[in-house]
């Protein structure tokens, strides 16, 4: 069978699979999760001065959508970007580990904003996340990222999951959905992955632009303008040149099985594949008495997985270089003791410390490499000045498959990030998941509640 008919074949049964998307409590309560924890991460990231002036010249008081700041609201389209950007700034938004993908964060903000202007209910919202979720990492299952990797799932992927999820929230109907999606797989963005290792903060835009061009692809298959069914084989396989996996075009969607109970939320503000070398040097900075005097250290030495070690940068320039520096990563933990969003967030590119031992930390493959869940491995050794050593290893670092974290690990999480500037978020996330908060509640009467009391 060719790619395109295989594809064909797997898109068919992909529209039936998207009948009552909230049929569980599992399921709703993972949409759930997964919402609170990337409005979280928008909270954070609003804080920052890049993503405030980013709001100021993008979003407009007075409009139809807020953005999740102080500086008001704006057009559902680009109340949406700026969410989104700001949702990608700390790396704090969940993942899903069977593919390359973050699909929260591509369904999460063009669904809140979009909700928020149409006075959409809170399963409409839950719904639509858990719709989205499921084409956009079903695309990625379908045509994986090559290793290493070339592009960035936040340009290729986002469209295709804001697409899918406004389709349903604004029909309800699978056909609508997969229309949609046609037409986002053309807004495909080939960005290079490169340039999140590089530190270019225009990584942190992909999302928002994948976020706008949703609802553009969503109101032209609505309208008429239509793509072709074939389209996805064509962006990903003969474009961009994805191999397909033959098995997931084979047996895929897996039926009553929905992909966002696959996914992952993280605790640290780093890229992912750093978190196992995270976790290591965080072990050893704490036997070592909570820091790291780098005048004691002639060496350190990281072994890790193939994902992280194109991840090499020892002179990061901007926050999101930081995040995406096994070296300054793990300097930084070394140094501190420290594993809190802040400890990540640019303040310590240029401390001393941490600038002292970043050149003494050596990368290279974790060997022989664990089957998963283990497939993401570091150790961490230090080589002391006196000759003496200071080890150890992480298979996998929490929320991984099998170290996830519990709703309340969630919760905590949530609670951690928005109670500076929004003392009621936490207790109202409570009521969402625990059911208090009714279904058929208004998003934006919810969104309200979240907000309350906020100072920003």
């Amino acid at each position: 069978m060719s790619t395109r008919a295989a594809w064909l074949a797997w898109r068919d049964r992909l529209g039936a699979k998207l009948v009552d998307p909230l049929q569980s409590d599992e399921v709703r309560r993972r949409a759930a999760l997964v919402l609170l924890d990337d409005l979280a991460a928008m909270v954070v990231g609003h804080r920052t001065a890049e993503v405030r002036a980013f709001a100021d010249l993008v979003g407009a008081a007075g409009g139809e959508a807020r953005l999740l700041t102080s500086r008001g609201a704006a057009s559902r389209e680009r109340a949406a970007t700026v969410n989104a950007v700001a949702a990608a700034w700390d790396e704090l938004d969940e993942g899903y580990r069977p593919a390359t993908a973050h699909g929260g964060l591509y369904a999460v903000p063009a669904v809140i904003a979009e909700a928020e202007a149409t006075g959409a209910g809170l399963d409409d919202v839950l719904a639509a996340i858990v719709v989205g979720y499921e084409v956009a990492t079903g695309v990625a299952r379908a045509f994986p990222s090559p290793r290493p990797l070339l592009l960035h799932p936040h340009a290729t992927h986002s469209p295709i999951g804001a697409a899918a999820a406004l389709a349903w929230l604004r029909t309800g109907d699978a056909g609508a959905v997969l229309a949609a999606a046609d037409v986002a797989a053309t807004l495909s963005m080939p960005a290079p992955f490169r340039l999140a290792t590089a530190g270019a903060q225009v990584r942190n835009l992909w999302a928002g632009a994948g976020a706008s061009a949703g609802f553009l692809a969503a109101s032209a298959a609505q309208a008429g303008l239509g793509s072709d069914p074939g389209v996805v084989p064509d962006v990903f396989a003969d474009t961009y040149g994805y191999r397909p996996d033959e098995q997931e075009l084979a047996t895929g969607p897996e039926p009553g099985r929905w992909a966002i109970l696959d996914g992952y939320h993280k605790l640290y503000a780093a890229c992912q594949y750093t978190h196992s070398a995270l976790e290591a040097a965080a072990e050893v900075a704490g036997r070592l008495g909570g820091g790291v005097d780098p005048a004691q250290v002639s060496r350190v030495d990281v072994r890790t997985h193939p994902l992280a070690l194109p991840l090499d940068d020892v002179s990061p320039s901007t926050s999101l270089g930081g995040k995406f520096s096994v070296p300054h990563v793990v300097a930084t933990v070394l140094a501190t003791g420290r594993t809190d969003v802040e400890v990540f967030s640019g303040a310590y590119l240029s401390d001393p410390a941490v600038a002292a031992l970043r050149p003494r930390v050596h990368l290279a493959p974790y060997e022989p490499l664990p089957a998963p869940p283990h497939d993401r491995p570091a150790a961490v050794e230090l080589l002391m000045v006196d000759g003496t050593r200071w080890g150890s290893e992480s298979l996998s670092a929490v929320g991984g498959p099998d170290r996830p974290l519990s709703v309340d690990d969630v919760l905590d999480k949530v609670a951690t990030l928005t109670a500076p500037s929004l003392p009621r978020f936490a207790g109202v996330a409570r009521g969402v998941l625990s059911g208090d908060v009714a279904g058929s509640t208004a998003w934006s009467d919810v969104l309200d509640a979240l907000l309350e009391g906020g100072h920003r």
